[in-house]
């Protein structure tokens, strides 16, 4: 009876290592393909970059970069800095039909006068520097009875462009003797600012 039991036991054990063995085989074999055909792709992809001339080349670089460009809502500001005066002028505008799904590179090229201090696809700050009298200085003074606007030119000279609505007579004592003595505003925007606290 033991005997028996050996054979079968060393039978059972013959059999289950013969299952193993190709089991493992197989692994052996399914993993080796798998290598040769990374390698095999690897040395496609290499030989094709390898052909391309220098052209072609910077072309798959650029079509694969994920270069930001600008968006048809994108926001432009100037800011000018003006010598003759030391004042910076800011003017925001949305960006022209011409200047949308442009690169930096490519809005660089087109103000090439300017120094880009950012670019997003939403905001661009452009920067310069002129030699010049910003022309956006302004007095406000008393005119018979109501606050008249001048525009003054780089040597105070003054030209007068309109006369507001708003009266002397109703303005506080402070704010009388400061418009009788005449208010110096710079910018457009803070001249309609420096009118709306009277009004």
């Amino acid at each position: 009876m033991k005997r028996y039991t050996i054979i079968a036991i060393i039978t059972i054990g013959i059999i289950l290592g013969f299952f193993t063995g190709i089991y493992l085989y197989r692994i052996n074999k399914i993993n080796n393909k798998q290598k040769e055909y990374i390698a095999e792709k690897v040395e496609d992809e290499c030989t094709i970059i390898g052909e391309l001339d220098e052209e072609e080349l910077q072309n798959l670089i650029s079509t694969n970069s994920n270069e930001e460009k600008t968006s048809p809502n994108c926001i432009l500001t100037l800011k000018i800095y003006y010598e003759k005066c030391n004042h910076l002028i800011e003017k925001k505008e949305n960006i022209k039909e011409t200047e949308v799904n442009i690169t930096e590179e490519e809005l660089k090229q087109k103000f090439n006068e300017w120094e880009l201090q950012k670019f997003t696809p939403t905001e661009i700050v452009l920067y310069k520097e002129l030699n010049e009298f910003c022309n956006e200085h302004y007095l406000l003074k008393e005119d018979n009875g109501y606050i008249s606007i001048f525009k003054l030119d780089e040597n105070n000279n003054q030209t007068f462009l309109e006369t507001t609505d708003i009266s002397t007579e109703y303005l506080t004592e402070e704010d009388l003797e400061r418009i009788q003595a005449g208010i110096i505003v710079y910018t457009k925007k803070e001249l309609n600012k420096t009118i709306e606290d009277f009004e």
